[in-house]
């Protein structure tokens, strides 16, 4: 018995301090649990509240030659990585799978490539993962519509990758967002495990953050999201979280993730 309860200790810890062994026996456990995908994902994020921030934790691994940071990193996440990590565990047997399943969300056909890396979270990131469904518009309030130019040639300049994205021609965009003032009228209608996208005021550029929206037992919602402010992934009520941020966005997206396409 003393060794039963020595090895559950030792698994105790926190997700982003176990190992590859560790990490591959969580999936497998929390995967034959949960059978839904939203359940999964939730059991995920809840069991992955604090984890530290860190801006642009991931790249394409010692051989990139834009980004050298690792592939994969549960030990620190931001805003998109985190999203993108556990959306990935959710789908996932064991650590390998997490680390093939990750790609196939973070890159344009599964394929490791700083310009094949889906930079833009809404002309890229949900353009390329279709399980993504857009029901911002089907909310129960005026939603702003947005239009904006996206210049992938632009963008590689600015981030000191000068060459990429030649030949790709600059993109018109529309998102339709609900403005921070009608949070509390939408929250009862977003649906649980939603990706939540926050629209700031860069114009050339839509999204500034992101979270997920799950719900308890009793059907209340929160946002839990990588902040950089908490140094940490946490969980809060997302009215509160929009009048604290009403003056940076212009208000938020909605959309509704279902079980990614090569888990069918």
């Amino acid at each position: 018995m003393l060794s039963v309860f020595v090895v559950t200790l030792a698994l105790a810890n926190p997700i982003y301090e176990r190992d590859e062994e560790e990490i591959s026996a969580y999936l497998n456990e929390s995967s034959s649990r949960h059978t839904a995908f939203t359940e999964h994902l939730k059991g995920v994020i809840l069991d992955t509240v604090g984890t530290p921030y860190q801006d642009g934790p991931l790249g394409e691994g010692e051989s990139g030659k834009f980004d050298t940071d690792p592939l994969i990193d549960l030990r620190k996440v931001d805003c998109v990585t985190y999203v993108e990590q556990t959306v990935a565990m959710a789908t996932s047997n064991s650590y390998e799978d997490l680390v093939q399943n990750l790609q196939r969300i973070r890159y344009r056909n599964g394929e490791v490539g700083f310009e094949h890396r889906n930079h833009f979270m809404i002309s890229d990131w949900i353009k390329n993962n279709s399980w993504c469904r857009d029901v911002t518009s089907t909310l129960p309030v005026d939603t702003l519509r947005l239009e904006r130019t996206i210049s992938k040639k632009d963008f590689f300049e600015k981030v000191k990758a000068p060459g990429l994205g030649l030949s790709e021609k600059n993109e018109q965009v529309v998102v339709n967002v609900v403005p921070p003032g009608q949070t509390s009228a939408v929250e009862k209608n977003i649906p649980d495990g939603s990706l939540i996208v926050f629209v700031g005021k860069i114009d050339w550029l839509f999204a500034l953050h992101c979270g997920v929206y799950i719900r308890d037992e009793h059907g209340k919602g929160s946002l839990v999201h990588a902040s950089s402010k908490a140094g940490e992934v946490i969980s809060m009520s997302l009215a509160k979280y929009m009048e604290d941020q009403k003056n940076r966005y212009l208000g938020f997206s909605v959309y509704e993730m279902d079980r990614p396409d090569w888990t069918k």
